[in-house]
């Protein structure tokens, strides 16, 4: 600021000489003289100006810094802009088909999709009218799945298949922790927890059809029944036990009741595997029906009506129970399982035996690790270690299994067994490939095709499942 009213008297002070030299037409050397003796004072003046100012501002620097504020500086420096933490996205597409959220995820709702076509041919019977080709849309099924504030889950789905529509999954669930282990209470219908199979839903078990023994060892009602469930899950470990009625039917009868338990320990579990010990048991009080116990038990191939294993007829039945064990284990990218159990179907007459086993095996040869959970002692997806893409095929898995039926412990029931050969090509975690190869052998009693027959029957069957 001095130096600026200094510079502007000295200016002025020209300005005047100026004037007064232009006003001068003929200056005297004495005139000459005075204005260069100005002109010196004004610069000497201005120099001492010049000096005073800047030792000002020495001063004025360090006097912040000897109190221990920095300087200011002549330009202070950009900040860095900081990006405030983005909001967790309300939309989740890590399985593959979106996941909404609310904004606190307290609610949230996914949609299921499931669909599974097959080719089949059976040849080699000595019935021609079993020797059939077919296609088949093996299901198609739409549904939901969802939680809500407070620990409660829903579940609905309803499939098509057959050309008729029928409800799966339907439930509510209260989920907490106990002890440090996961509790489960859930109402509604929902899959049944009877082996390591049948607790699996059809999309992941690695074979086309549940073995022959699992239907044959298991409650009239079928794998639904509508009830209260409940789980209890340890880390190696779990145990169930459900009271449940038939499925959803148009209620124009009476429901069956049926108790059911099972339970399974994963000991010596490793980063290699891990040893599968389980058991499981129901009772069934089953209301008058002339057409409870004559079961159709499909053989190979869904698509193939005519190939079926005929149970027999039997008059009056009151109830049944039924009980099974499990035993088997996973190994690296290896896994073998062995099954079996008795029901015992209870008629006004006389009790019946029905009898099934089963031995599976399988190996992936692309070195994913067999998707049987240690805690829940069930089948899950494969988690493909390279999906089809720029530098990877998929998972390949083979898989084998022989499996049983006997039900001639009543002069109408039949029996049956399979072997089967299989390769499963996964191209991604949600889709699937497989073909089977199965042989096989039926002795039906009653039935259109009755007496002891044999063939074969491929199987190609191509799906996707969210």
């Amino acid at each position: 600021m001095i130096i600026h009213r200094s510079l502007a008297a000295g200016v002025g002070l020209a300005a005047l000489a100026t004037s007064a030299f232009a006003q001068s037409s003929t200056p005297t050397a004495e005139e000459i003289a005075a204005l260069r003796a100005q002109v010196q004072a004004l610069s000497a003046r201005l120099e001492q100006l010049e000096a005073q100012s800047q030792v000002q501002a020495q001063t004025a620097a360090a006097a912040p810094a000897a109190a221990g504020t920095p300087a200011p500086v002549a330009a202070a420096a950009p900040r860095p802009v900081v990006q405030a933490a983005s909001a967790p996205s309300s939309v989740d597409w890590s399985s593959g088909l979106p996941e909404l959220r609310s904004p606190d995820g307290g609610f949230t709702f996914k949609p299921r999709i499931r669909v599974t076509a097959d080719l089949s041919n059976t040849f080699g019977s000595d019935f021609d009218g079993r020797n059939l080709t077919t296609t088949e849309l093996r299901g198609l099924r739409l549904g939901a799945q969802g939680k809500t504030p407070g620990g409660f889950s829903y579940w609905i789905e309803g499939d098509i298949a057959d050309n008729a529509m029928s409800v799966a999954n339907a439930f509510i669930a209260y989920s907490r922790k106990v002890g440090g282990r996961d509790l489960e209470v859930s109402v509604g219908q929902r899959l049944n927890d009877r082996c390591f199979e049948c607790g699996t839903a059809e999309d992941v078990v690695p074979f086309l059809e549940r073995s022959m023994a699992i239907s044959t060892v298991g409650p009239e009602r079928g794998s639904y029944g509508v009830g209260v469930t409940s789980k209890l899950i340890g880390s190696v470990w779990h145990a169930s036990l459900s009271l449940t009625g038939d499925a959803i039917s148009s209620g124009t009868t009476n429901d069956s009741v049926t108790l059911m338990g099972r339970t399974h320990w994963s000991p010596f579990k490793t980063d290699d595997g891990f040893l599968h010990i389980g058991g499981w048991g129901f009772i069934e009080d089953l209301t008058p029906n002339a057409s409870v116990g004559s079961r159709s038990l499909v053989v190979s191939s869904r698509g193939n009506d005519n190939l079926r294993l005929s149970a027999g007829t039997y008059a009056d039945p009151k109830g049944s129970k039924g009980l099974g064990l499990e035993l088997g284990g996973v190994h690296r990218s290896g896994w073998l399982m062995a099954e079996g159990g008795r029901r015992v179907l209870e008629t006004a007459a006389r009790d019946f035996d029905q009898d099934g086993y089963s031995i599976s095996a399988g190996f992936f040869i692309t070195g994913e690790k067999p998707p049987l959970s240690p805690r829940t002692g069930t089948w899950a997806r494969p988690k493909v270690l390279k999906p089809l893409g720029v530098d990877g095929y998929g998972a390949v898995e083979i898989v084998g299994r022989y499996d049983t039926a006997d039900y001639s412990d009543n002069p109408t029931g039949g029996e049956a067994d399979t072997w089967l050969l299989g390769v499963n090509w996964y191209p991604t975690n949600n889709t699937r490939v497989s073909t089977h190869w199965s042989a096989w052998s039926v002795d039906n009693r009653t039935g259109t095709f009755v007496g002891d027959d044999s063939g074969n029957t491929a199987t190609v069957r191509v799906q996707t499942a969210f």
